[in-house]
């Protein structure tokens, strides 16, 4: 397992280290074959061994695994793939516990996660607010707070109750007079209880993701600030994760010049606009960060350069 491993980082493990030096000592002016180029390098550099790595050294490894059980005759067909079998899941798990390359994964999932509930979310309010309006209609310019209306509905059921129920662990003072004085001339139709019933599940299904939508926002700026501090500080958790799930990794946000950065999200704009001739968008994605948006108009597009600039100081 070992020597799997370090084989796959590219570097010379104690075995193969103890034959190549016994191969430069025998065989000094022959060529070494190797199915990895990047191992291959190492070896020449370390043991200055000329080593060939191309389709055809490819295709020769490939026949040799393939005929592994002939060649070691010691060992029984059913304990070779037992033996392979278990080093693929050993290599799989070390791969994927310590790759470097998967730390941002979580951010890239939460993230996206956050938006596709955003969307969802968006869509429910809107159904709620026109399923109800057909009773209630007033209710809809009174109370202009989705998470407010909707817990508003909940609570309320047939607007005909707002005369004597008590909202005011929901609405304001004034808001829950305006409520109670537009249920008395109301010119919504009326339902029914089962119509009621399916509104108000409706509503717990929209506080519920609400809910979950505030505790997975509180764990990606949790992940954001262990992660990547700078980049959150500079631009924002939602923003900077944005940036890094559009890169595909940290490390490949990190490798972009700062002026691919500024249009990250943008290449629509930016290609359409190259065809076109016409003057290339300045910003993408970073334009939603706080320091970018609040920026005059005049300096938006510089203010923008220095922040994908600074991201790494």
């Amino acid at each position: 397992m070992s020597a799997a491993t370090a084989a796959v980082e590219g570097k010379i493990g104690k075995k193969l280290k103890k034959v190549l030096k016994k191969i430069v000592a025998e065989d000094a002016n022959e060529q070494l074959a190797v199915a990895d180029s990047l191992l291959g390098k190492v070896i020449k550099d370390k043991f200055n061994l000329t080593c060939v790595h191309n389709t055809a050294i490819s295709e020769l490894m490939r026949c040799i695994r393939t005929q592994t059980n002939n060649l070691i005759t010691e060992v029984s067909e059913r304990e070779n793939t037992a033996m392979s079998l278990g080093l693929a899941h050993g290599l799989s798990r070390y791969k994927l516990k310590f790759s470097g390359d998967k730390i941002d994964t979580m951010i890239i999932q939460a993230v996206s996660l956050l938006d596709d509930l955003d969307k969802e979310l968006n869509n429910y309010i809107m159904r709620c607010r026109e399923w109800y309006g057909w009773h209630f209609p007033e209710l809809g310019s009174v109370v202009q707070d989705h998470a407010a209306y909707v817990k508003t509905v909940k609570k309320l059921g047939m607007r005909t109750a707002s005369i004597t129920m008590d909202l005011s662990d929901v609405l304001p003072a004034d808001l829950e007079q305006r409520v109670k004085d537009a249920a008395q001339i109301s010119m919504g139709t009326e339902i029914s209880d089962e119509d009621i019933r399916h509104i108000t599940g409706l509503c717990d299904q929209i506080i519920e993701m609400q809910d979950y939508r505030s505790q997975l926002f509180e764990y990606l700026r949790n992940r954001m600030a262990a992660i990547a501090p700078n980049l959150t500080v500079l631009l924002g958790e939602l923003v900077g994760a944005r940036l890094i799930s559009h890169a595909g990794s940290l490390m490949s946000l990190a490798k972009h010049p700062a002026s691919t950065i500024q249009i990250l999200g943008a290449e629509k704009a930016l290609f359409r606009a190259l065809k076109k001739k016409h003057d290339t968008p300045k910003y993408g994605l970073i334009y939603h960060a706080q320091l970018i948006s609040q920026s005059s108009q005049k300096i938006k597009g510089k203010v923008s350069g220095v922040g994908v600039t600074a991201r790494n100081s």
